[in-house]
């Protein structure tokens, strides 16, 4: 029994470290704006299903109108018992606008829809002081449709967003890949091809705390739909099922005049 529950246990350590990832969904972004010279601020961690490090801003250029720019970066470096190392590093930044309006008799009800796009460059690689350094890395671009409805007052918001995700990876150049076997996942890559795939992300976005600075929560998922197959292709753990959960963490801080609900 216990020689089995070794095997099974390295075979999970195998599965983890022998994953090659390309992409990671950045956390979404609900601006939460209300009214026109409101800034919104936030940076959160991601603990689960996005990348790490998360920066948005959202900026309200009239009552009803809004902008957003994000930026995300992962890393992950892992050292195996082989004293070899991979080494994954994802930077990505995207812009939008879109409309928003409270309603409702204490305007204590939001509706938001944003579209935009982003560019990002991804490489995941294994340092090994044995043989050849194998690399896989791309470009890739994103272009998205995010609608949601919101609860908002003074001291919580609670916005849910659908997401609907079209991401392009390009450029995609695999050296060495197929040389080191263990990082291998059945020549998934082929350099200078292309791939793409459209995600679906709901997501559960909770501010709570005083007026202006909150602490964020949120949680939501990931569903491949359109060429789910590539998405599994870039982003290998995911076939585990949790990273497909996401959960992120932060602050929330809104500069500017924030108007009353009473007043808009």
């Amino acid at each position: 029994m216990k020689s089995t529950i070794q095997i099974l246990l390295l075979g999970i350590s195998f599965m983890f470290t022998g994953c090659v990832t390309l992409y990671k969904p950045n956390a979404i972004h609900s601006p939460l704006l209300k009214a026109k010279g409101e800034l919104n601020t936030s940076a959160s961690f991601g603990f689960s299903g996005c990348g790490l490090y998360n920066l948005q801003s959202a900026y309200a250029i009239s009552n009803h109108i809004g902008v957003m720019t994000d930026g995300m970066y992962h890393n992950r470096h892992i050292r195996s018992e082989d004293s070899s190392v991979e080494k994954l590093n994802i930077f990505f930044g995207e812009a939008g606008a879109g409309y928003f309006s409270t309603f409702g008799k204490k305007k204590n009800s939001l509706i938001q829809c944003y579209g935009g796009g982003g560019y990002g460059a991804t490489s995941d690689k294994i340092e090994d002081p044995k043989q050849l350094y194998p690399e896989v890395n791309a470009k890739y671009f994103n272009i998205f449709l995010q609608p949601g409805l919101a609860y908002i007052n003074k001291n919580l918001e609670l916005a849910f967003d659908l997401r609907v995700n079209y991401v392009n990876l390009f450029k995609i150049h695999a050296s060495l890949y197929d040389k080191f076997e263990w990082w291998n996942t059945d020549f998934y890559y082929y350099s200078d091809t292309s791939l793409y795939f459209i995600n679906l992300e709901p997501s559960l976005t909770m501010k709570v705390g005083g007026e202006k600075l909150k602490g964020v929560l949120q949680f939501g998922i990931t569903i491949p739909t359109i060429n789910s197959h590539s998405y599994f292709a870039v982003n290998t753990s995911s076939m585990l099922g949790f990273p497909l959960i996401k959960f992120a963490v932060g602050i929330n801080y809104t500069f500017g005049k924030k108007l009353s609900l009473s007043e808009k």
